[in-house]
């Protein structure tokens, strides 16, 4: 068994992965539900989380199109954030796994 895999290395290309598309969709969602109905609002769906995101990711919109922007940048910064997180982790690791 070699050392990364006893000690519980992450793949960053996975999570990064993993992350953008995960983040990519709720974006994506988010845009697409309330394009349908602007006026929902639950736990995660609202028209000012939708604002705040439209301040991060130029482009993005409660429309169809606007939900295709926010998809790609969701999976951006979702795969940035998820890569960063894999390597802290190994980093961490590296450190306290011999």
């Amino acid at each position: 068994m070699t050392k990364e895999h006893r000690c519980g290395y992450l793949s960053p290309k996975a999570l990064a992965i993993a992350l953008g598309v995960l983040v990519g969709a709720y974006v994506f969602l988010l845009g697409l539900i309330l394009t349908l109905a602007p006026e929902a609002k639950f736990f995660w769906v609202s028209k000012e989380l939708l604002a705040m995101l439209a301040t991060l990711y130029p482009g993005y919109a409660a429309t169809v199109l606007g939900s295709f922007i926010g998809l790609f940048w969701g999976f951006v910064c979702g795969a940035v954030c998820g890569a960063i997180l894999a390597w802290l982790h190994n980093l961490a690791l590296e450190k306290t796994c011999k």
